[in-house]
């Protein structure tokens, strides 16, 4: 395992809930970066490395939804999970970095948005 990955599996392990959240969508935005980079140099074995790493982070995300507790919200955080699965997909098959830099958008707002919720707890 190298430095940055033992780092942010400490991380997590030693964050509150909502800390956790925000960490994976860092993990997933660095991954998403980290891709983007790798289809720029045609490095295909990266590419998948990183993209595969974010989806399963998604994937992660999406199984820890309550939907019993977070109504709506969660609901809606599934479909935009569900979206963002078929996207990176997208992104990968078709090397499209106008996709991933989409992508990156969209995570970097959810987790401005979970950094304002931990902020008011």
């Amino acid at each position: 395992m190298n430095p940055i990955d033992a780092y942010m599996k400490s991380s997590v392990q030693t964050a509150s809930p909502m800390q956790q959240v925000i960490l994976l969508y860092d993990k997933a935005i660095l991954s998403l970066k980290m891709a983007k980079e790798s289809i720029e140099k045609n490095d295909i074995k990266t590419k998948i490395e990183q993209i595969t790493k974010c989806q399963d982070i998604i994937r992660a995300l999406d199984s820890a939804l309550d939907f019993e507790k977070g109504g709506d919200i969660a609901k809606n955080l599934h479909s935009l999970y569900d979206f963002i699965e078929s996207s990176l997909f997208k992104a990968h098959a078709n090397n499209d970095i106008k996709l991933i830099e989409d992508l990156i958008e969209i995570l970097s707002t959810l987790k401005e948005g979970w950094e304002g919720i931990e902020s008011k707890i």
